[in-house]
């Protein structure tokens, strides 16, 4: 399931170029699309282009899953994302707990459930404590497992194994691993699947990884993960966003242009970006 990266023209979404990036990944075999992400610069997004950007995906997903994240430090933008994410028939909503402000794990519950209670639809905890500043930890999960009767499951972009392999453990929870280098490991550890930045550049890979995973070809899995590693050392030697966006300005031949809130990558790292790409498809 790619985290789905997203092109701007300045601060509004290229549907464009968006729309031949969702058909590429679609007859790539993605099974879901996880939308108004980390990778998707979701959080730099006005609420205007959320809106549209949960509709369009909606209705142009073909038969891929697709999970909104409706995060937000206020409640109605979130409530805005939920709703849109019932009324354009998203399969799922997902938010990271309150970020810029400091929470503990009494904020972190009352946020999460004040947001499952919008909804009837299946809702996703979405850990990344490297950008919130807070670890979701098992023992949340297991107390709002029980009390929430639509959280279904979580993704978590910690790349810790041992707590993905905790969380694995709670009953009737689907755990999605959110961290590149941590594809094959999570998926032994219990995982469920995974939620990839680097699934849109290399769709083909991901999707092979995953079902060479499940139906036991474990040396292949094997070779294909040494792939992932060997692409995610290359590109994620710089920021995440710059190394994706122009990975798929390679892909595409033309711009695949962050949200203005970020500077572009330098000439330096446009050739370095070039290079990695490169090598992968010449193997």
């Amino acid at each position: 399931m790619p985290a789905l990266a997203v092109p701007f023209r300045g601060s509004e979404v290229d549907f464009e170029l968006l729309g031949e990036h969702l058909d590429r990944l679609v007859k790539s075999g993605v099974n879901g699309l996880f939308t108004v992400s980390t990778t998707g610069l979701g959080h730099a997004m006005g609420i205007r282009s959320k809106l549209e950007l949960v509709k369009y995906v909606s209705e142009n997903r073909k038969s891929a899953f697709v999970i909104v994240n409706v995060s937000s430090i206020e409640f109605e933008e979130i409530r805005e994302l939920v709703k849109a994410s019932e009324r354009f028939g998203a399969d799922a909503v997902s938010s990271n707990v309150m970020y810029y402000f400091r929470v503990d794990e009494e904020g972190a519950a009352r946020f999460f459930t004040k947001i499952a209670s919008m909804t009837e639809l299946p809702f996703f905890i979405y850990n990344i404590p490297q950008n919130t500043g807070y670890n979701i930890e098992p023992r949340l999960v297991r107390r709002l497992k029980k009390e929430l009767k639509n959280l279904v499951g979580v993704k978590d972009s910690s790349a810790n194994i041992l707590q993905i392999a905790d969380l694995t453990t709670i009953e009737d929870l689907a755990v999605f691993n959110g961290a590149d280098e941590t594809t094959l490991p999570a998926l032994i550890a219990g995982a469920r699947g995974y939620v990839s930045a680097l699934a849109n550049v290399f769709p083909e890979l991901f999707v092979e990884l995953y079902r060479a995973y499940s139906e036991r070809n474990y040396g292949r899995a094997v070779e294909l993960y040494r792939k992932v590693l060997d692409v995610a050392v290359d590109l994620k030697a710089m920021s995440l966003n710059l190394s994706v966006y122009g990975a798929l300005s390679t892909v595409y031949r033309r711009e695949f242009a962050l949200i203005e809130a970020f500077r572009p990558p330098t000439n330096d790292e446009r050739e370095k970006i070039l290079r990695a790409v490169g090598k992968y498809y010449a193997k």
